[in-house]
């Protein structure tokens, strides 16, 4: 399960959703949800290729991975998704978080790299 299409398909019919539920939860219309389940326009023929805020709005809605959403529509490649278990524990914890505490868990960081840092006196 590692194309666009598949994965969004797949999590929508596991949520038991409509396709106009899914696109009202995640912002989008139902039209264009379609065409991404289906790969494109098949009127057109055009394929679609959703824009990372579009991504970031499915994965919201979908508790899905962001970057695997980037790297299935060729936005990143995998090497670069190459974490270790304990920064993706990390991350998926604070994907949970509203934004002001995830800025608090970002100021947190930075006050425990200034205390570790070799030149701090």
């Amino acid at each position: 399960m590692n194309n666009f299409p598949d994965i969004i398909k797949e999590k929508r019919l596991a949520m038991k959703l409509s396709l106009r539920n899914a696109s009202r939860l995640i912002g989008i219309s139902h039209t264009y949800l379609n065409n991404l389940e289906k790969g494109g326009d098949h009127r057109t023929g055009i394929k679609n290729k959703p824009t990372p805020e579009t991504l970031q709005l499915i994965a919201t809605a979908y508790d899905l991975d962001y970057n695997c959403l980037l790297q299935s529509c060729g936005y990143i490649e995998e090497t670069s998704l190459e974490l270790p278990v304990h920064l993706q524990e990390l991350l998926a914890t604070c994907r949970k978080l509203p934004k002001s505490d995830v800025n608090y868990m970002t100021q947190f960081a930075q006050f425990l790299l200034e205390k570790h840092s070799p030149n701090k006196n």
